[in-house]
């Protein structure tokens, strides 16, 4: 399910992410801004498996290894989402 919402942006964020547009780097402005909210949800959930790992000192058990592996193939699948987009559009 989506959704669809409305945002501001400032200025130059908008004028960055139409020229992404524009070139072919990016479906839609909502697509790319989209990816980017994938990419900090896969962040925030690495940051939370690590401040676990940090509290517990103790060797990984079954659930941290699951959720570390979940986080780290969230976060591996949005950095190759994105590089795929970029795929022969380097500067």
């Amino acid at each position: 399910m989506t959704r669809k919402i409305g945002i501001s942006l400032r200025d130059d964020l908008y004028e960055w992410a139409a020229r992404e547009v524009e070139e072919g780097r990016a479906e839609s402005v909502s697509a790319l801004i989209a990816e980017g909210l994938q990419i900090l949800e896969a962040r925030a959930q690495l940051e939370a498996v690590v401040e676990d790992l940090r509290r517990d000192g103790d060797e990984l058990d079954d659930q941290a290894r699951a959720r570390l592996d979940k986080a780290l193939g969230a976060a591996e699948e949005a950095y190759r989402r994105h590089r795929s987009g970029q795929a022969g559009h380097a500067a």
